[in-house]
């Protein structure tokens, strides 16, 4: 069986760290390029290539590689950032999500579909999380 390594041979952290937010970089210029430009759909596909290609270069990377790409302090930075996260948006919104029906309730205000649109992009983002840390203790 072929090592598939040499793939990557010679990417040292810093080129791979380049080559990843210089490729994403370029796919949020050409979305925005697009959008300034009036050629959304042009820019929309520059932005997917872009960001597919920054993200498999991401994660094949450092499978591929012989280099150390990322460490254990890369993957406490990670764990921190995303509790910090959840933990931010879970206190935002369960301060403020009661509160916004009890007043919707009582017709001082209306929950708009842009706000229950987030209201479901959170919700989901919290289900998504819960099975994610399900699949993690499992594996681990």
């Amino acid at each position: 069986m072929a090592d598939h390594r040499i793939i990557a041979a010679g990417l040292t952290r810093q080129k791979y760290r380049g080559l990843v937010y210089g490729i994403a970089g370029l796919a949020i210029l050409g979305l925005l390029a697009g959008f300034v430009l009036d050629q959304h759909f042009a820019g929309t596909i520059i932005y997917l290539l872009g960001a597919w290609t920054a993200g498999g270069i991401a994660v094949l990377a450092p499978m591929l590689s012989e280099a150390t790409l990322q460490d254990e302090r890369d993957w406490e930075l990670h764990n921190r950032a995303s509790g910090i996260l959840i933990g931010v948006t879970m206190l935002i919104g369960l301060s403020m999500l009661p509160a916004l029906y009890v007043l919707d309730a009582g017709s001082y205000i209306e929950i708009t579909g842009t706000v229950s649109g987030v209201i479901f992009t959170l919700s989901a983002l919290f289900l998504l999380y819960g099975v994610c840390l399900g699949i993690a203790k499992r594996r681990i």
